[in-house]
């Protein structure tokens, strides 16, 4: 994922992006693709973040740089001030129809998975608040009912096949976003670091990846870790490899044993990334890296 809005807006903090009419996606995608990157995740947020950088020609020019490089793509829905699983009809409708045009003007992109965050931040907010367990889960499947609608909805929108739908376990009980993707006959991206801040759920990383082996399609690879300083719980993610408590090795070893062939995406600035690459060839030297 070689952009994200936290990046662009650390540039402009720093000076090194001032003027936004200058932005190039294609730009950014071909500097990953000679940093040796073959697949790269689409952010669609940034089509709204800043607008006309994911216009109708853009999309076009990378799906030209798509074809002559040999890459792949994939999308990540937006999620800035969406929330599919909105009480508010209003809000949930708008949501829905928001992630409809996005996926319909990334068709030309052909991605392998659209990458979904089926909750957002209203969910989580929800998912936290200290409740009786049984008003939690009421409060939470009440959530996840919202939810389904929207991604019934989103799929007789757009027609896209349910397998290419890959839901995020976000902050919210993994539980019942696996139980949507049940439902839907939907796919998986297994987010690492989130799980290690323990968003979505107490899971250890190797359990979560062998009990949902069978609908993953795509990782989030970053580090993350949970642990308690002094009185507070401090929870990390979309660290560097090696920096919080992903086990590594084992987390590759699993994958090429199961001969996993889906996109590996570094939630990381491209410097982290780089970083990251380096520490997996230091710990899994048996790992091939082309």
């Amino acid at each position: 994922m070689p952009l994200d809005f936290g990046e662009i807006m650390n540039n402009i903090l720093r000076g090194r992006t001032i003027d936004l009419s200058k932005f190039s996606f294609p730009e950014i995608v071909k500097r990953s693709i000679k940093r040796g990157f073959h697949h790269i995740e689409i952010t669609l947020d940034l089509g709204y973040v800043v607008p006309g950088s994911l216009n109708e020609t853009i999309i076009d020019e990378l799906a030209k740089i798509r074809d002559e490089e040999g890459v792949s793509y994939s999308v990540h829905l937006p999620l800035w001030s969406i929330e599919p699983a909105s009480p508010n009809e209003y809000i949930r409708r708008a949501s829905t129809e928001s992630l409809v045009n996005s996926i319909e003007q990334a068709k030309t992109l052909q991605p392998e998975s659209h990458v979904h965050h089926s909750t957002g931040a209203l969910a989580a907010e929800f998912s936290r608040l200290i409740l009786p367990p049984a008003y939690g889960d009421l409060v939470n499947r009440s959530m996840a009912s919202h939810s389904d609608q929207s991604v019934e909805e989103l799929l007789s929108a757009t027609g896209v096949p349910p397998r290419k739908l890959a839901l995020e376990n976000v902050e919210f009980p993994f539980s019942l976003t696996r139980e949507t993707v049940d439902r839907f006959d939907l796919s998986i991206c297994f987010d690492t670091g989130h799980l290690l801040a323990g968003y979505s759920g107490k899971i250890p990383v190797l359990e979560f990846l062998e009990r949902h082996f069978d609908r993953i399609v795509e990782l989030h690879l970053h580090d993350g870790f949970t642990r308690k300083m002094g009185e507070q719980i401090v929870r990390r993610d979309h660290l560097p490899l090696g920096t919080g408590d992903l086990p590594i090795s084992d987390l590759l070893g699993f994958l090429e044993g199961e001969g996993f062939d889906g996109p590996l995406v570094f939630e990381l600035a491209f410097d982290e990334a780089t970083k990251s690459l380096e520490t997996i060839r230091r710990l899994c030297p048996n790992i091939k890296i082309e």
